[in-house]
């Protein structure tokens, strides 16, 4: 015989439950949207220490680097690619030519030239060669953020940055 007691359960307890049911589907869409979102982000280029550049100095204007340092090459310049970043607008990405070659590059309504010499005329970018980013006869823009990047095979990326004020 069934007790008396042995009815539908009360309706305090159907609540709990369809409560503790919707806090674990609340964490699991939380869970899924984040993984959504960090699964989505571009891989970010490792930091490489293959080249350094020193810190960029303005002068009239324009920037000025050298390679600082370089470990595990040679690297022909016919390996890299340059790209320049103008306040968060890359150009389109181009092959490093042999030295004292220009590169012009696009961002928005302005022009800039990256150029590069071989100074050692080894033909490889190398401790010691200089870089030079300018405007197109002009100099760069002031108030600016600027990034320049040199990609070795899709393997590495050395960088600079700097401002203009």
């Amino acid at each position: 015989m069934a007790s008396p007691d042995a009815g539908p359960s009360p309706p305090a307890d159907r609540t709990g439950r369809w409560y503790l049911l919707a806090v674990f589907a609340a964490v699991a869409i939380v869970v899924a949207a984040s993984y959504i979102v960090y699964s989505s982000q571009p891989p970010r280029t490792p930091r490489t220490d293959n080249l350094v550049f020193s810190r960029p100095a303005i002068s009239d204007g324009n920037a000025s680097f050298a390679v600082e340092n370089t470990s595990g090459g040679p690297y022909p310049y016919y390996g890299f690619r340059v790209n320049l970043v103008v306040n968060g607008f890359a150009g389109e990405s181009a092959p490093l030519g042999p030295g004292g070659m220009s590169i012009r590059f696009r961002i928005g309504p302005n022009v800039y030239v990256v150029t590069w010499s071989d100074a050692d005329g080894n033909g490889a970018v190398s401790t010691g060669d200089p870089w030079a980013v300018t405007g197109d006869g002009a100099p760069l823009l002031t108030l600016s953020l600027y990034e320049f990047d040199l990609e070795w095979q899709t393997l590495w990326t050395a960088k600079a940055f700097w401002s203009t004020t």
